[in-house]
């Protein structure tokens, strides 16, 4: 009973309708130009936090270089370095995808 009378008081009132905010698609954006947008801004994100482990990754291969474990620095080097490649890669088609800002 109690969720009818939440939506009898939401069709009744003006007020209520007007503080409802629709996305700006819905408002007479353009769908393609927020979904782009938004398509961009989690690239961004990820290429950003898979470059800051690749190079955390090289780090740490380089400190057990400096510890003589040799190998598995050359592991850990080669792994963040094909990744931070992997990474550019991903971004730069991603933004070729996506044209032009």
């Amino acid at each position: 009973m109690r969720h009818w009378s939440a939506l009898l008081l939401l069709i009744a009132s003006p007020c209520a309708w007007a503080s409802l905010q629709l996305p700006d698609y819905a408002q007479g954006a353009d769908l393609q130009m927020a979904l782009e947008t938004r398509a961009r801004a989690i690239t961004d994100v990820i290429a950003l936090i898979v470059s800051i482990l690749a190079i955390i990754g090289i780090f740490i291969g380089a400190g057990y270089f400096a510890t003589g474990q040799s190998e598995r620095g050359r592991s850990y080097v080669v792994g963040s370095v094909i990744g931070l490649v992997l990474a550019a890669c991903a971004y730069g088609i991603a933004n070729l995808v996506a044209g032009p800002v």
